[in-house]
Order: C-alpha cells, then structure tokens, then sequence
C-alpha cells in the first residue's frame, strides 16, 4: 500500500470514543453506588428558609405558635427552630410542648416538655429542642407548640418562617390555625446510611444481605455488557465504499 493510501485510510478509520466512554461509564457506576449507599436512608422532616422568609409575630401570652410534620423513622430526639430577636431585650421564659396529633380529636397530653429561658434562644443562629427518643416516632404526625410561659412571659422575641408550601408534611400554626407557610426547623432522628443498613439486614438474614449484594453486582455486570455492545455496534464499519473518498 502507497503511503497516500496509508494517510487515506487513517484519515477515513472510526476514532474508538464510545468504546472509551463505555468503560468509563462502566467505572462510575461504583462510584455511584458508593455515594448512594453511604447517603442517609430516610429523609428527615424539614424546612429551611426560602426567599419568602417573614418572622412570626412576637411570642407573647396571647400568641401561640407551632409546626405540625410527620416522622418518617422513629427515635426522633430532637427538633430545631429558627428564634430572632425582635428588639433590643430578650427575656422570660418559652415552653416546647410536643404533641402526637396521628389521631384527630381532643389534643392529647404532650409526649415532650422543656421550659427554656428565651434569651438562650437567641445565643446562636439556631436552638436544639432535645428530649429522650421517641422509639415509635415512623409515621406519627407531630404538633411542636411554642408558647410563652405563663409564670415569666417570653418578650422580644419571634422565629423565622417561610410562605408557601414547601413543606408538605404539615404547615406553620398561629394560634390554633394552619397558615399558608413552614416555620424553618429541622427534625433529629437516627438515619444510618443504606450500606448500614444493608450490613444490620446481612446480620439478621444471611440469606437476604447476600441476594441484596448479589442484585448490586449483577446490575453491575449487566450493565458492563450492555455498555459493551453499544460500543461494538458503534465501532462496526458502516456499508462498504461509505469512506470511500469521493
């Protein structure tokens, strides 16, 4: 062969990119798999402030505010909300009063209570409402209330919220009524991550921790081939003369 028809044929040959994307496909899925094995198993209830944020009006005797939202794993332990000050002076006291409200009808006693002095609301960007676990939390609808204490009433002080429904697991209450907004706050749970998981399942039932593992590498393996002949089919020579140099 000349080496005009050497020059011809290189210049004209399949650059092999889908093959070279094919395996590096190939490689990410455990990448992916890692990252998704070690994310949380459950996704917490939750609102952080939006661009709509507003504050409360000021906690006082004659306001009560609260937040309803449902759990989704039990053990939940703590709750975190959003205090600002209004004012210069922050003082008295604010009562948490945690309620299960699954079942409609008469409020029931709280299932959680703490008295905190309002100031130490106020001391960093958030407070940690926390109490002994509640191991029946998964699929309760809960009822935070925050009130001003009747013996040393709360002053100069409101909590940050967001309109709208961004949360659809309950809304933002203002004395006893449902309001179109979220008060920012966040719930606390154990959430172990799918690979904790997935050891705790292997633990108790051998024999489902391997087919769950088996299913992993299998997807794995499948998709390898899959990934495999799509490269083959796009690495095939088209019809003959197709390159052919007009």
């Amino acid at each position: 062969m000349t080496l005009s028809g050497l020059l011809s044929s290189s210049i004209g040959a399949k650059p092999r990119w889908p093959a070279r994307w094919a395996g590096i496909a190939w490689c990410t899925v455990p990448v992916v798999y890692a990252l998704l094995l070690t994310a949380p198993s459950v996704t917490l209830p939750g609102d952080d402030l939006g661009l709509r944020r507003f504050q409360t009006p000021q906690l006082a005797p004659d306001v009560l505010l609260g937040q309803t939202f449902t759990m989704t794993t039990d053990g939940l332990y703590a709750i975190e909300v959003f205090a600002t000050r209004i004012g210069a002076r922050v003082s008295g006291d604010v009562r948490f009063e945690l309620y299960d409200v699954t079942q409609d009808g008469e409020l029931p006693p709280p299932r959680r209570l703490a008295v905190v002095g309002a100031a130490d609301l106020v001391k960093g960007p958030s407070y940690r409402f926390e109490f002994p676990p509640i191991l029946d939390s998964q699929d309760r609808r809960y009822r935070l209330n925050v009130v001003s204490s009747a013996m040393t009433p709360a002053e100069g002080l409101a909590f940050w919220a967001t309109k709208g429904e961004r949360y659809t697991g309950g809304s933002l209450r203002i004395n006893d009524q449902d309001r179109w907004a979220d008060m920012a706050f966040r719930a606390y749970a154990p959430a172990p991550s799918i690979w904790r998981l997935l050891v705790t399942l292997r633990a108790a039932n051998p024999v489902r921790g391997d087919i769950a593992i088996a299913a992993f590498v299998a997807i794995w393996l499948l998709m390898g081939l899959v990934l495999r002949r799509m490269a083959a089919t796009s690495d095939e020579p088209g019809p003959a003369g197709s390159d052919r140099a007009a």
